[in-house]
């Protein structure tokens, strides 16, 4: 495998988050009715991905401790995003599950992000924006093909 080309890869798409965070999201706030801290909001749409999940397998996820786990639940729970659930089978497991709230907030919030991207892309020619949307598509081709191969 040709490392040099690893590397390159790796650096492109690591300049690409702070990249898109700089092009779509620092031209003015979004407006959410509700304050989440990305680690707030990273475990709501994990568990929206999800739907159910154990504390411990959520933690894991997230590369978060347990102990800090409980705060992040705690106020998902307040705000009505998210639900805590005893384990029939042992009790000393507790599952979360998103609620209908958490999904229908997760929909505002899609919808929040797609409108302020657009409002960017909405400069480009269309030729820029047929060649992106094709790129796009390819990279999501690519990516998905990842946890195909195994290590």
């Amino acid at each position: 495998m040709d490392t040099q080309l690893l590397g390159n890869i790796s650096e492109n798409i690591l300049g690409l988050f702070p990249m898109v965070k700089k092009k779509f999201f620092t031209y003015g706030p979004l407006d959410f009715p509700l304050h989440l801290s990305p680690n707030n909001f990273q475990a709501l749409l994990l568990l929206r991905e999800v739907r159910l999940s154990t504390v411990s397998d959520l933690s894991k996820q997230l590369n978060v401790s347990r102990p800090n786990m409980t705060p992040l639940l705690d106020k998902l729970v307040e705000l009505g995003l998210a639900d805590r659930q005893s384990c029939d089978s042992d009790r000393r497991v507790v599952n979360v599950a998103i609620t209908e709230e958490g999904d229908a907030f997760c929909e505002q919030v899609f919808h929040a992000f797609s409108n302020k991207i657009q409002e960017r892309l909405v400069l480009l020619p269309e030729e820029d924006l047929l060649h992106l949307g094709e790129t796009l598509n390819e990279l999501k081709r690519i990516l998905l093909k990842i946890d195909n191969y195994t290590l």
